[in-house]
């Protein structure tokens, strides 16, 4: 593709040493190799792109997106953002700004993931062919991509639209982050519908206070982003949405006003019976799913779904008929033993919160809950994270979880200023934590492991070691069956 054809309507400042050249790639990793490429000097928190643009000269860039001209003679476009530069190239290089799949955004704090896999099975028991791009990975109609970000750069999320077109898809659904929003990572997308499922403390390392953080989220509630909305009224923060957006909005929960509101609800072991209104009209839903906090990801997937133009009825008798099983939210293990283990993704005091409540629900003994708090990510919510489990459970193992750069033992630190002492038990090491929890466990006792879910890594000083939570019960449970063989 010619340059001239990419840049032809970009808002930049200059360009130096300006040729048409031919492009056949885009990377914003100076170590990428590519063949008549574009490199964007992007400048993030902890390095600056500029830096590092003689290296990607050397591995095939022949021409930059820059902030500042550097003294290189290659073609050099100047701009005043370039990570908006990269999301308008990324959409004309792969031809995304004329897709005509409908695309639907999801974000909040919680809930994102359930509710986006939510919306994908019932439009692939409908018989539609979907894309989704999120927390757990990428799915392509039936194929499944690894995980990269929630929400990757503008390069690979294009890329991905222009794969799932190619293969026929329909509909692409993905998850919307905070940080995709601040970065301009979605700035060339254009949503049918956006959905916010809520918002709760998280994220204040970057965006440094609620009120930056709500800001950000709402900014995707805008006509140059998202045709019509969908607001979860239960999320009291969420109210304001309605006063300042400036797009069609579609209202949910239990709250009077609720444009679809939630009525009476029933849960058991086999799942969640709810009624709903909306439209005039009263409906009854069944979904496999537990807690309250599921219930309001699936009315959310509901509204947006009939947002699309799928009938209700349709997706009812979707959810009714089909399982629904997220990768590291609320898995119930299959273990050899008289309790139960779950695992599940919760990693904010919201998150906590909904997990242990609908546990409690449950015929249980004890609640066994191990958990630990990310390094180089917000501190303000640890002590929080540990108030709730205390609260909530019977017995707390504090360890690591991805800490990053941070000492593990300080963040533990943080978690248990000022926190029941007595429900407390530190184990730093988190196999040893998981072990430990699942050595002490009794009969009809859960043990709730949470924080990670699916990852399949830990994170340590830049380095990502493979650890899985289900790996280390799996393991436990076949050491412990080999020991009672040999007795």
């Amino acid at each position: 593709m010619k340059l001239y054809d990419i840049i032809s309507n970009l808002k930049f400042v200059g360009i130096k040493h300006h040729q048409d050249l031919e492009i056949d790639a885009l990377s914003c990793s100076s170590k990428e190799k590519m063949q008549n490429g574009i490199y964007f000097c992007i400048k993030g928190m902890h390095s600056d792109g500029h830096n590092f643009a003689l290296e990607s000269i050397k591995n095939g860039a022949v021409c930059l997106v820059v902030e500042r001209y550097l003294d290189l003679p290659i073609t050099q476009i100047l701009v005043e953002n370039v990570r908006v530069a990269m999301s308008y190239i990324s959409s004309v290089f792969f031809g995304t700004y004329k897709s005509k799949m409908k695309l639907v955004g999801i974000t909040g704090t919680n809930g994102k993931t359930t509710t986006t896999f939510l919306m994908r099975e019932v439009l692939m028991h409908l018989n539609k062919k979907v894309g989704l791009i999120g927390t757990e990975g990428v799915y392509i109609n039936n194929l499944m991509l690894p995980p990269t970000l929630t929400t990757p750069d503008p390069i690979v999320l294009h890329k991905l639209i222009k794969e799932m077109e190619n293969n026929g898809c329909e509909y692409c659904i993905m998850e919307v982050s905070a940080h995709a929003i601040a970065l301009n990572k979605i700035d060339n997308l254009f949503f049918d519908v956006v959905g916010i499922t809520n918002i709760t403390k998280d994220h204040l390392d970057f965006f440094l206070n609620m009120e930056n953080y709500i800001k950000c989220k709402m900014s995707l509630f805008n006509y140059n982003h998202a045709k019509c909305g969908v607001v979860n009224l239960d999320c009291k923060p969420l109210k304001d949405f309605l006063k300042k957006s400036n797009i069609e909005l579609v209202s949910i929960g239990k709250e009077k006003e609720a444009m679809m509101k939630l009525g009476q609800t029933n849960q058991s072991v086999k799942g969640s019976n709810f009624k709903f209104s909306y439209d005039g009209k009263t409906h009854l839903a069944h979904t496999n799913l537990l807690g309250e906090y599921n219930i309001e990801n699936v009315l959310m997937a509901i509204a947006c779904l009939s947002k699309l133009g799928i009938k209700i009825s349709d997706i009812l008798k979707a959810l009714k008929s089909t399982i629904v099983e997220v990768p590291g939210r609320f898995n119930v293990l299959k273990v050899e033993a008289d309790y139960n283990v779950i695992v599940d993704y919760a990693h904010t005091p919201d998150g906590i919160k909904n997990i242990l409540t609908t546990i409690k629900k449950l015929p249980v003994s004890r609640i066994i809950t191990v958990f630990g708090c990310g390094g180089n990510r917000d501190k303000t919510k640890r002590e929080e994270m540990g108030k709730v489990a205390c609260d909530m459970s019977d017995l707390v193992i504090v360890t690591t979880d991805n800490p990053r750069d941070e000492n593990p033992d300080m963040i533990i630190d943080d978690i248990v200023r000022n926190n029941n002492s007595e429900k407390l038990i530190r184990i730093t090491d988190r196999k040893s934590a998981i072990e430990y929890a699942l050595s002490i466990a009794k009969p009809n006792d859960i043990v709730a492991i949470l924080g990670k879910g699916a990852e399949n890594y830990q994170e340590v000083k830049g380095v990502k070691f493979h650890f899985s939570d289900y790996e280390v019960v799996d393991e436990y449970f076949r050491y412990s069956m080999k020991e009672e063989m040999k007795i």
